[in-house]
C-alpha cells in the first residue's frame, strides 16, 4: 500500500510538472515560428545576397515550429489519458525535434563561419550586374544606410562606370548622387555582415535554447510511463 501512494505521488507530481512543461514547449514552437517567418521574410533579403546562401534554412526553422505546435498540442490528450505507450511515443517524437534542432543549429553556425566572403563575392557580383529591376540590393542600401560593396566609390571603379544608384541617397527627395555629400558613405558588406552576425545569434541562441528543451520532456514523458506501468504492475500484484 505504501508504495502503490508513493507512485501515485510521483505520477501527480510528473504530470503536473509534464503539462507545464508541454505549454511551454507549445509557446517556444510559437516563438521559433515567428523567427523563423522573420528570416523568411527579413533576413532572406541580405542572405541571398551570398550565393552560399540556398534559402532552406528559414523552411526548416518554419516546419520544425510548425511540427512542435502541432504535437504538442496532441501532447496534453496523452498526458490526461495516462497512456504509457502514448507517452513513450511522445518521447520519441521529443527526441527527434531535438536532434532537428541540434542539425538546424549547426546549420546556422557552419554558415554563419562561411557567410563573410560569401557575401563580399555576391555583393560585388551583384554590383558588376546590377539590375534596377532586382530590388535586393537597392533594398539593402536604403534600408541599411549603406553604398556600395566597401562604399559608394565601387559604382564609380565599375566599367563601363556606373551612376550611384538612388538608393544610394541620404534623402531621396532632395539628392544629386554626383554630389557624394547626398549619398551613403558605408559600405554595405560592413553593415550587411555586422547586421547578420548580431541576428544569427539570436538565431543560434534560439536553436540552443529550443534543443534542450525535448530531452527535458523526453526525460519527464519516459519517466511518467515508467511510474504508470509500475503502478498498474503493483496493483496486480
Amino acid at each position: 500500500m505504501g508504495n502503490q501512494i508513493k507512485n501515485v505521488a510521483i505520477i501527480a507530481c510528473l504530470k503536473t510538472l509534464l503539462f507545464v512543461f508541454n505549454i511551454i514547449f507549445w509557446l517556444t514552437g510559437l516563438l521559433i515560428l515567428v523567427v523563423g517567418l522573420w528570416a523568411e521574410f527579413d533576413l532572406y533579403k541580405y542572405m541571398e545576397l551570398s550565393p552560399d546562401f540556398s534559402g532552406t534554412a528559414p523552411h526548416v526553422i518554419i516546419g520544425v515550429a510548425g511540427l512542435i505546435v502541432l504535437i504538442s498540442s496532441i501532447a496534453f490528450s496523452c498526458i490526461i489519458k495516462g497512456q504509457p505507450v502514448l507517452l513513450y511515443i511522445y518521447g520519441g517524437f521529443l527526441v527527434c525535434i531535438f536532434m532537428m534542432d541540434a542539425g538546424v543549429g549547426a546549420s546556422v553556425v557552419s554558415y554563419r563561419d562561411s557567410f563573410a566572403k560569401g557575401l563580399h563575392d555576391g555583393l560585388s557580383q551583384t554590383i558588376s550586374t546590377y539590375d534596377p529591376n532586382k530590388a535586393n540590393f537597392d533594398f539593402a542600401q536604403s534600408k541599411l544606410h549603406c553604398c556600395g560593396v566597401s562604399n559608394y566609390t565601387d559604382w564609380m571603379r565599375l566599367s563601363p562606370q556606373r551612376v550611384i544608384p538612388i538608393s544610394c541617397c541620404l534623402d531621396t527627395n532632395r539628392c544629386v548622387t554626383a554630389n557624394y555629400n547626398d549619398v551613403y558613405q558605408r559600405g554595405c558588406y560592413e553593415v550587411i555582415t555586422e547586421y547578420l552576425t548580431n541576428n544569427m545569434n539570436i538565431l543560434i541562441g534560439v536553436a540552443i535554447g529550443t534543443a534542450v528543451l525535448p530531452l527535458v520532456g523526453a526525460l519527464l514523458s519516459c519517466s511518467l510511463a515508467r511510474y504508470i506501468e509500475k503502478s498498474k504492475y503493483d496493483v496486480i500484484n
